[in-house]
């Protein structure tokens, strides 16, 4: 595939932890997931493989989850977050290892959900070992209904985020609601757009009236072709990643396809940046925790995916994140804090209504070839 390689989604996301400590200090540390080393009749090693900055770290008196696993779980864990990108991670790890029937060397990775989806299809991936997984019930049912996966018996839901647009009012001079504002003439120069295909063609799509979750090769080429044509007459300034925040910072963007959980931190500093779900949709995407095939330790990959599928752990490592949480009661479980914490559940973009929820659509699929044709066409923008 042509694709540029995708920049991490999580780059920004280095200043959180001093709020994780301020809206957690006084959790509990105490697990309720139930599941110890001496609960899995094998072995306690566990290699996970993630994205950068993706998980809660040890501050300030405050155990991260990691730690509090080694001590309340006794897993002995390796964490490794050097995945930075969907596209080298299948070219040159997984199809390397696992299509040739090797071990990946990891018993957890975190692709997002699409890759996943590539996995389950070819077998490559091993069933979460629901017997020592209590905590499954935890998951949003709206992660529970891909078709590659049905139930989610292969893969659980690590952090999901919104791409919607993000925009600054004193540079626009009014409100966005429509992913038609993008294209206005008026902001022409001044556009980002997220530099990942299966996003930014949903958005063209959606503008087109076509549902991005049934896309067909036609609908999909008629949504990509609205940006292609936008980026030629000069519509678009920069195909972003995570630097949408910096250009939004700068005033060198007005508007932008923008990242939830980057937007909220970037809020902290910029409560004027406004974000919103456009009246014809965004796109709800996530990344989620597989066990590759032939993983050697199943029985510790289950007692992880347990042990974050708690909501008082799930809570912990989302104010860290500040995505959104797949874990149903991460919401109470940071009112109960009250103050700050409280305040984190509240937000709307961490906590969608069931209105907004309903405008939000995933990247459905397609045949790997012609998604590998609009991956070369996408490419061609940047």
């Amino acid at each position: 595939m042509n694709e540029p390689l995708m920049l991490s989604r999580r780059q920004a996301l280095s200043g959180a932890g001093a709020l994780a400590t301020l809206l957690l200090a006084g959790c509990s540390t105490s697990s309720s997931s139930g599941i110890s080393a001496a609960d899995l009749g094998g072995s306690t090693n566990l290699s996970v493989l993630n994205w950068p900055l993706y998980i809660d770290p040890d501050e300030d008196g405050v155990l991260g989850s990691i730690s509090r696993m080694r001590e309340e779980l006794g897993l002995q864990v390796r964490y490794d977050d050097s995945y930075e990108d969907n596209i080298s991670a299948w070219n040159d790890l997984i199809v390397p290892a696992l299509g040739s029937d090797n071990q990946l060397g990891y018993d957890i990775i975190t692709p997002t959900y699409w890759l996943a989806g590539r996995m389950v299809e070819r077998g490559w991936a091993e069933q979460v070992p629901l017997e020592i997984v209590p905590n499954h019930v935890n998951i949003d049912p709206a992660y529970l209904t891909q078709e590659w996966d049905r139930g989610a018996r292969f893969h659980m839901p690590w952090q999901a985020g919104i791409t919607g647009i993000a925009y600054d009012p004193a540079k626009t001079q009014r409100e966005l609601t429509s992913i038609a504002d993008l294209f206005d003439p008026a902001f022409a120069g001044r556009i980002g757009i997220i530099g990942e295909m299966r996003e930014t063609v949903p958005f063209g799509m959606l503008l087109n009236g076509d549902d991005p979750s049934r896309p067909t090769e036609a609908t999909a080429s008629a949504g990509l072709e609205l940006f292609e044509e936008a980026r030629r007459r000069g519509q678009i300034a920069q195909v972003t990643f995570g630097e949408f925040a910096d250009g939004l910072a700068s005033g060198d963007l007005w508007a932008a396809m923008a990242w939830s959980g980057d937007t909220v931190l970037l809020q902290a500093d910029r409560p004027d940046i406004t974000f919103v779900v456009p009246e014809e949709g965004a796109v709800r995407w996530f990344d989620t925790m597989v066990i590759p095939k032939g993983s050697a330790n199943i029985a510790a990959a289950g007692a992880w995916m347990n042990f974050v599928y708690d909501p008082v752990n799930a809570a912990q490592i989302t104010a860290w994140v500040q995505y959104i949480s797949p874990v149903i009661g991460v919401a109470e479980a940071l009112q109960e804090l009250g103050g700050d914490a409280a305040e984190l559940a509240r937000n709307p973009i961490l906590f969608p209504d069931d209105a907004t929820k309903r405008r939000l659509f995933t990247w459905g699929g397609l045949p790997i070839e012609i998604e590998d044709q609009l991956d070369a066409r996408f490419g061609a923008l940047f």
